[in-house]
């Protein structure tokens, strides 16, 4: 589903990632782990379509050289990104929420079906429709934002941080939810620091290192992924 060969980026003249390759199947989990500074982040967002590739490096999705695509359309393609901050409306109900992520849906009745089933998946949420983000837990939280990616419809979801600040209970929640979400068809690569939780549901690891790639694992050859 994911190919990427050989890119490097960075910001203004810093360099983070060097040579980086490595590909995902469509179905996966992956865990991008590493240390603090190791280029995680700055990864997706070079995924995203928000940080240029500086060499011939090139980015695969579905089969398409996607370097150079804004991120508008790479959501098209069915590529998104939630970063670990600022994903949410705090001035918004849920419900409000909602309704500004499926902004970019043009067809109402479309974007209401899509939302409806939405809620259908995070059931968790309906009764809290009326609440602002800041009154809700750890684990709501996130699924609300995974509520408002599942809105556009993605094949694949470039997931930062996840479990930051949960409980262990409210990560459970998450990862029961994730679990769900791969099944019904999202592939994703997840950076995480909460390794041990990640691994129950993870496929594989791709270890980095000081903007390299160090390692790639397989850790649940039992759960299944397509090529």
């Amino acid at each position: 589903m994911l190919k990427v060969e050989n890119i490097s980026t960075g910001y203004g003249k810093k360099q983070v990632l060097f040579d980086v390759s490595f590909e995902i199947k469509n179905g996966e989990i992956v865990l991008l782990a590493g240390s603090n500074g190791s280029g995680k982040s700055t990864l997706l967002k070079a995924l995203f379509g928000l940080l240029p590739i500086w060499n011939e490096g090139r980015i695969f999705f579905e089969g398409e050289n996607i370097v150079g695509n804004p991120s508008s359309s790479l959501l098209k393609k069915g590529l998104l990104y939630v970063p670990q901050k600022n994903n949410l409306f705090e001035d918004l109900s849920v419900k409000e929420n909602l309704e500004m992520a499926g902004l970019t849906i043009i067809d109402k009745k479309i974007k209401q079906q899509r939302i409806e089933k939405a809620l259908s998946i995070f059931d968790v949420l309906t009764p809290i429709l009326n609440k602002a983000p800041m009154r809700l837990s750890g684990g709501q939280r996130q699924l609300l934002t995974l509520a408002m990616a599942i809105l556009h419809e993605p094949k694949m979801i470039l997931l930062d941080e996840p479990f930051t600040g949960l409980s262990p209970q409210n990560i459970t929640f998450v990862t029961d939810n994730l679990k769900i979400l791969n099944k019904s068809g999202i592939t994703f690569l997840i950076v995480e620091h909460r390794i041990r939780e990640c691994l129950e549901i993870a496929n594989r690891v791709i270890g980095l290192k000081l903007g390299r790639i160090l390692s790639e694992i397989e850790v649940n050859q039992n759960l299944e992924s397509t090529n």
